[in-house]
């Protein structure tokens, strides 16, 4: 049985608010985007992404990766928050997203078949 400690994994989430008024924009927004998707974001709500962590290396190593695709204009935020943190998060009005309700804290998660 793997033992994981919820108070070392770590979720990073992200928040933007990117300009999509000029054609420019548009496209530096979606680039952005697939980027972040690719370095396995997922959505918790409109602009707020959010990745599982494992430690503090995959921290910064994250942090490197955002700051290579960067858009020049708008406004990105980061935080870490514990895996425990993460859990006891309250929603006072809608649901956990289906993500979130499938994996939770695990990283690699496999479907099997019959």
């Amino acid at each position: 049985m793997n033992y994981v400690n919820y108070y070392k994994q770590m979720r990073i989430i992200l928040l933007y608010d990117l300009p999509t008024v000029e054609e420019k924009d548009k496209k530096e927004y979606a680039k952005f985007h697939k980027k972040m998707i690719d370095l396995g974001f997922h959505m918790l709500q409109y602009s707020v992404y959010v990745k599982v962590l494992q430690n503090e290396t995959n921290y910064k190593q994250i942090i490197s990766r955002l700051n290579n695709i960067v858009p020049n204009k708008g406004q990105i935020i980061l935080f870490k928050v514990t895996e425990k943190q993460y859990q006891d998060i309250y929603y006072l009005k809608g649901e956990q997203n289906k993500y979130d309700s499938i994996v939770g804290g695990n990283e690699l998660v496999i479907f099997g078949g019959d």
